[in-house]
């Protein structure tokens, strides 16, 4: 007789009961009580990522809350919870950090079944210095009319060309390279060191690489073809060229050329081996000054580390089908520094994988790509994206303080997929000028697991934000202005729809957490909806706080089934009879929206009053409704002045406060202290 039976038998099955039923609790509480395995913190320059590892909580109800602190403070202040994005991970970030700096960083789990263990475990980690070290071991020049015989470390007698220089180059060598046109692709084949980079020096302006025939350039005799076409036999393969009215498009086909599709200035077609060009006035080639391009990259840094290009213009690259002005391939904390990058084939600076690399205060810019359809541009090789990253995208990249016009894309800072053990990105982007993008201007898309866009300013793009999709998460956007998306040919003219953000992709992949705080999305173009989801997406949930969406169409037009947690927002439209467009139900009226969704319950709905956006003065006036209507976001708008944060980008301040965008202003941007060093002058 088995002993339960006996036990019953016994009369002593109440007591078996209570026992069985403590156990079998005990085995469930186990089963999904939560317990903290570790906490890692990473730091850039003014911003962290912290990251926690856990255990259990099979049921996925925990939350892990974080503190920080400098290392030595006697306190931790609170931080932005974080985030879960899978079964055994939490991810967050901290902004407005000093450089070279150490901190401390206390995650705090809670469970309503219950923590394993301690519940709280502290890390330490430090920000990356802003000042990068001077190479000393010796100055190699590099100057017209040098010789690739001379031993080059006197600028007497100066090198002949920039690679030669690189064949030299030590760690810790400086290459300082005059003014002058070096029509070359400089590969470098020595790394530097941390303590000793190799660097790559403008002596000053007018130090330009070209990726143009020098032939061309100076003038050649072409045959006239008939129709305003004319070709010539070039000797080499091409896929870019550029006259000094702007960038000639890139035609498939003789037929396609004769009709210039995609308009002025000109387009080309080359057929392997005969270049035929066409002007949009009909014009002979003679008439113009043609950069054909006969080489590919003008830097290219396969698995270097510690090399920097700095002050160099960089342009005319494109041979074939993906020019671009620098190559970070696989290539580890490298640095380009205030280099003008400008009619470039396919990317002004493209990284393929790598860690840790600084592009700052540079220039990139294309002169035709915004004034082209389209429908004839997208999938072309006059796709061109300003930076670009690809492929198994590395930790620690930092992007701020470029200054972009005229391409297609601006910024697109995913890769395809995460690097070998790398579970968050850890890359920032911020302090940017983005103006005149055709299609989005930041563009993150694929694996964008803590990836931090703040600070930044655009206007005159297509799209503001592209996450689609963005996977894994989170992805913040924080204190950026939005001005005028919607202002381009592609919204006004070639029939697509424009918004602050995108997250239709066509992918299963879910986009998110995607958090959206403190930003002024506001837009006067004509028919521009604040925001429009659009099909198809898929999402975790996207959070927006303290956001100023302004449009001439909708506030919010969703046919987009995206999750949404939005409060606290300032919803606006100038249009007479739009306001909400929620997937087939219209709502008239904030309250009406709050009612019939949930979203938006303590948000509000009024002209936003901005002292001179034209100009680019986005702080609220002081009568404005944004003025204290916003919530306290812990680790976000610490700080603020009045009962609550304003919403927006710019909080209202009665006392002058001087930033690295509005000098000498009353307005401030969402952070302690500037955050850009040195910013490019506009």
């Amino acid at each position: 007789m088995p002993p339960f039976v006996r036990s019953l038998r016994a009369g002593r099955a109440p007591a078996l009961l209570v026992v069985l039923a403590v156990t079998l609790a005990a085995r469930a509480a186990a089963q999904t009580a939560v317990s903290l395995s570790a906490v890692e913190g990473y730091g850039n320059l003014h911003a962290a990522g912290v990251v926690a590892t856990v255990a259990g909580d099979a049921e996925g109800n925990a939350a892990a809350a974080l503190e920080w602190r400098r290392s030595g403070e006697p306190t931790f202040r609170p931080g932005h919870p974080l985030l879960r994005t899978g079964a055994t991970r939490f991810v967050g970030s901290l902004f407005f950090l000093e450089p070279a700096t150490s901190y401390e960083v206390r995650v705090t789990l809670s469970d309503p079944n219950g923590v394993t263990g301690a519940p709280s475990l502290v890390a330490s980690f430090a920000t990356r210095s802003a000042t990068l070290v001077e190479p000393s071991l010796r100055t190699l020049y590099v100057a017209p009319g040098g010789s690739n015989g001379n031993p080059g470390t006197d600028p007497l007698f100066p090198l002949a060309t920039i690679q030669r220089a690189a064949d030299l180059a030590q760690p810790g060598d400086l290459v300082m390279i005059a003014p002058g046109v070096y029509r070359e692709s400089v590969t470098v084949p020595t790394s530097g060191t941390a303590a000793a980079p190799i660097v790559f020096r403008a002596e000053g302006p007018g130090a330009i690489l070209d990726g143009a025939d020098a032939a061309i350039a100076a003038g050649v005799s072409w045959t006239n073809d008939g129709g305003g076409v004319y070709s010539r036999v070039t000797g080499f393969a091409t896929g870019h060229v550029v006259c000094e009215l702007g960038r000639l498009f890139r035609y498939g086909s003789l037929a396609e050329l004769a009709t210039l599709g995609a308009g002025a200035p000109g387009g080309f077609y080359f057929d392997g081996s005969r270049l035929s060009v066409h002007f949009a006035d009909g014009s002979a080639p003679a008439a113009h000054t043609l950069h054909v391009a006969r080489l590919e990259n003008g830097f290219y840094l396969d698995g270097r580390t510690q090399v920097r290009i700095e002050g160099l213009e960089i342009r005319h690259y494109g041979s074939g089908d993906y020019g671009k002005g620098v190559y970070l391939r696989y290539a580890t904390d490298c640095a380009v520094l205030r280099c003008s990058i400008r009619d470039v084939e396919a990317a002004g600076i493209w990284v393929k994988g790598g860690e840790r690399h600084r592009l700052e205060g540079n220039e990139l810019a294309d002169s035709s790509v915004f004034d082209w359809p389209w429908d004839w541009t997208k999938g072309s090789s006059a796709e061109a994206t300003g930076i670009y990253f690809t492929d198994a995208v590395g930790r620690g990249h930092v992007v701020r303080g470029n200054r972009l016009r005229g391409l297609f894309n601006g910024i697109a800072p995913c890769g395809s997929a995460l690097a070998a053990g790398v579970a968050t990105l850890e890359v920032d982007v911020y302090g940017n000028d983005l103006a005149e993008q055709a299609d989005d201007a930041f563009e993150p898309e694929g694996e964008c697991p803590n990836v931090r866009f703040w600070d930044n300013r655009i206007r005159d793009v297509h799209m503001a934000f592209a996450v689609a999709p963005a996977g894994t998460g989170p992805l913040w956007i924080v204190g950026n202005v939005a001005h005028d998306f919607g202002n381009t040919r592609t919204s006004q003219l070639d029939g697509y729809t424009a918004s602050w953000l995108k997250v239709n992709s066509g992918y299963s992949t879910p986009v998110g957490p995607l958090l959206v705080y403190q930003n002024t999305f506001f837009s006067e173009a004509p028919g521009t909806s604040a925001t429009a989801l659009l099909n198809p997406g898929n999402s975790t949930f996207v959070r927006s706080r303290n956001n100023v969406m302004a449009g001439t169409d909708y506030a919010l037009y969703k046919v987009n089934p995206i999750a949404l947690d939005w409060d606290r927002d300032d919803l606006v439209t100038t249009h007479a009879s739009h306001f909400v467009w929620w997937l087939g139900t219209s709502y008239a009226t904030l309250a009406a929206l709050a009612a019939g969704t949930g979203q938006e319950t303590h948000g509000i709905s009024a002209p936003p009053r901005l002292v001179a956006p034209a100009a680019g003065v986005y702080r609220p006036q002081a009568t404005s409704p944004l003025r204290d209507a916003g919530v306290a976001i812990a680790g976000i708008n610490d700080g603020f002045e009045g009962a609550a944060p304003d919403l927006g980008a710019v909080e209202w301040r009665s006392a002058i406060f001087v930033d690295g965008f509005e000098v000498g202003s009353a307005g401030a941007w969402h952070r302690p202290e500037p955050v850009v060093d040195a910013p490019p002058a506009d």
